[in-house]
């Protein structure tokens, strides 16, 4: 997926929070991009997250994880257990990007501790290869880290970062408001950025179309989530059922 974005294509994926194989195996053959396991804001363990990505063995779709924060041991265990990427919350300085890539890369260029038991288990070339292949996405989700958005885009080993819509619009005291100018001119200073510096913007589509979250600039768009797409799937099937009349 790294290639992907690197040639300015656009990549699709989605959140997945039910913990069970099935779930990502059922999700494997459909085309995505990549498949986000979120271990930030459900409950799944790293274990979990495991079995999942086993699932995703016969799978194109990039597995990239959101850890829970900018914390070594977090990061370490994400990208041991098969991750291509990590997504990492709260990314507001600078320093915090810097701390986000040293995290997620070997020595010398970072503090990363040997031992990708899974990750390196058919890849012979891990070592050698890895640091250049792992995609380090800050999440851009506070009106800080709008603030500084060219000082974080500018860190060696950020090639795309990730907007997390709903929290930037509660520090911009506007949440949910997604035409809001703040909102609109949050969304345009971070995209201004990207194509100064030339890294891969993103952004999560469930505040509005995902064609719309293209047609603004993002390209790696994250289309929604597991639960979501299940409950609106059944929701309509039930509201087409609820209208048909039976033949008296």
């Amino acid at each position: 997926m790294k290639e992907t974005l690197r040639q300015g294509k656009v990549a699709l994926g989605i959140t997945l929070s039910i913990g069970h194989p099935d779930v990502a195996e059922a999700l494997s053959g459909i085309s995505l991009d990549y498949i986000n396991f979120d271990t930030q804001h459900t409950p799944l363990s790293i274990d979990t997250v495991q079995s999942m990505m086993q699932a995703l063995s016969n799978s194109e779709s990039t597995p990239i994880v959101r850890v829970m924060a900018n914390d070594l041991a977090m990061i370490n265990r994400a990208l041991d257990i098969g991750a291509h990427g990590v997504i990492v919350p709260f990314v507001n300085t600078k320093e915090d990007a810097v701390k986000a890539v040293r995290n997620a890369t070997f020595p010398p260029r970072g503090i990363r501790s040997w031992g990708p038991r899974r990750a390196a288990m058919h890849d012979p070339d891990y070592e050698r290869t890895t640091d250049d292949e792992i995609l380090v996405i800050p999440q851009i989700e506070t009106k800080e880290a709008v603030d500084n958005i060219d000082s974080i885009l500018t860190v060696d080993g950020i090639e795309v970062f990730f907007v997390g819509p709903h929290d930037l619009s509660w520090t911009l005291g506007i949440h949910g408001q997604w035409n809001n100018p703040k909102f609109e001119e949050a969304i345009g200073k971070v995209l201004d950025a990207a194509k100064r510096y030339d890294v891969t913007p993103g952004m999560l589509a469930l505040t509005e179309a995902a064609e719309k979250t293209i047609e603004r600039g993002f390209r790696l768009v994250n289309l929604g989530g597991d639960v979501a797409f299940m409950t609106e799937g059944v929701r309509s099937a039930l509201v087409r059922a609820r209208k048909a009349k039976p033949k008296s």
